[in-house]
């Protein structure tokens, strides 16, 4: 009835929770376990296997989330498809209650809560309980790496995409809502989620992440399948701020001695809105998206589709 599709690298004890808690959960519940891996160096898939899940070893050696996914998805049986990251724990009983409730509500997609847990090795330096702030049902406005989709849904709106090194799940959300496929948040624990990344970021970590890049492979992506419309109305007051910030710069350059306070005065209007709505940190983001959103139109590529089963591999 359900297919797991975990994807990991180097993950290690905390592929072994997320696995467990998988099973967990599904125990009564006719399911299976694929694991997808992107060339770990560590023990990843002699834990997979322990787990009893089908390993499928990506052979691109730049691999993607998006990648992992899709392979996943192409080899999954059941009517429903739950995407995980290794890095994740299923709350044990969040798939009885999305079945239900996407029952009920007739969705084709179904999210729930996320509780992030942040580290500094092996010191927890602060969480969020509710990474989405979802406080009742809903059409979800965004989702991450964990979602329970119909199959049928997911292969109708065109699969996971490949090719973009991040925001595959907001292209892939973008083409759902395109084709009016619901996608329900419900207010019911999900997933807790272990990032040992986000609070040792430095701003220079953060200016020259790769994954910057992202939203420009995203739209490509998004061209490729030809929902690039639906793209933009997703993120739509993104791109009309990317269009401001066009406009300020050829005002800046062409019309002197007032492009600067005409800068100015487009940047001030941006950051009053991000202000005030209690998210100043986007306005940060949206500067950045001017430079990586057309790099990353130059910077996307196909990547390999195929894979190796491993399941049974022994190594020595």
């Amino acid at each position: 009835m359900i297919s797991v599709i975990v994807i990991g690298r180097n993950e290690g004890a905390r592929l072994d929770r997320c696995l467990s808690s998988v099973e967990k959960a599904l125990w009564q519940i006719p399911h299976e376990i694929i694991y997808v891996d992107s060339a770990s160096s560590d023990n990843s898939l002699e834990l997979a296997r322990a787990h009893s899940a089908r390993c499928l070893l990506v052979n691109d050696p730049s691999p993607t989330a998006g990648l992992g996914r899709y392979i996943g998805a192409e080899q999954a049986r059941y009517e429903w498809c739950l995407f995980l990251d290794g890095d994740m724990e299923l709350d044990p009983l969040f798939p009885r209650y999305a079945m239900a409730k996407g029952d009920a509500a007739r969705a084709d997609a179904v999210t729930g809560l996320r509780h992030d847990l942040y580290y500094r090795g092996d010191e927890l330096t602060g969480e969020n309980r509710n990474y989405y702030q979802c406080e009742k049902a809903r059409p979800a406005p965004e989702f991450g790496g964990a979602l329970m989709i119909r199959r049928e849904a997911l292969q109708k709106a065109g699969g996971w995409s490949p090719d973009t090194v991040a925001c595959e799940e907001e292209e892939l959300h973008s083409r759902l809502l395109g084709q009016k496929q619901l996608v329900l948040e419900i207010p019911d624990p999900m997933i807790r989620h272990t990032d040992c990344v986000t609070e040792n970021r430095s701003l220079l970590n953060i200016v020259l992440n790769p994954r910057q890049l992202g939203q420009g492979e995203a739209f490509r992506c998004a061209m490729a399948k030809g929902s690039a419309g639906a793209y933009i109305r997703f993120h739509r007051m993104t791109f009309l701020f990317f269009l401001l910030d066009w406009i300020a710069l050829f005002l800046l350059l062409f019309l002197r001695p007032w492009g600067a306070p005409a800068l100015c005065l487009l940047e001030t209007f941006q950051l009053g809105y991000f202000l005030a709505r209690k998210v100043p940190r986007r306005f940060v983001s949206q500067k950045l998206f001017f430079p990586y959103f057309i790099l990353g139109l130059f910077t996307y590529h196909v990547r390999d589709r195929s894979f190796r089963d491993v399941t049974n591999e022994v190594t020595t």
